[in-house]
């Protein structure tokens, strides 16, 4: 059975379809194609069209940072383990947890995660 489609107009400034064209050639595929899968996906809550939204590519790469921060700071702890500064790398720790937590919108915990 085939899928019946309907033709729509719409507007866009120089500098708006410049920027799909672009965005599209990078895909590879039509302007068209482009801004009708982005249209379908921006309806379907799938993509972020304001900015200020928490991307899952954004989401995942903050979740790195932070285990990467975390790790280091561990390790760091561990090689000064018994100075003054161990307490120092412990709030260093638990801060960087809350952060992460507040970025990606979990319920803030104080439980240590190691």
């Amino acid at each position: 059975m085939a899928i019946r489609s309907f033709q729509r107009s719409i507007r866009f400034t120089e500098n708006e379809w410049a920027a799909v064209v672009e965005a599209a050639e990078k895909a590879g595929i039509t302007p068209g194609s482009y801004v009708r899968k982005a249209a379908a996906r921006a309806a379907a809550d799938d993509l972020y069209l304001y900015g200020g939204g928490l991307t899952p590519e954004l989401a995942e790469l903050i979740k790195h940072t932070f285990r990467g921060v975390y790790l280091l700071t561990c390790l760091k702890q561990e090689e000064l383990d018994g100075s003054d500064r161990e307490t120092l790398f412990d709030r260093a720790a638990e801060d960087a947890r809350i952060a992460q937590n507040k970025t990606l919108g979990s319920p803030d915990s104080s439980s240590n995660s190691r």
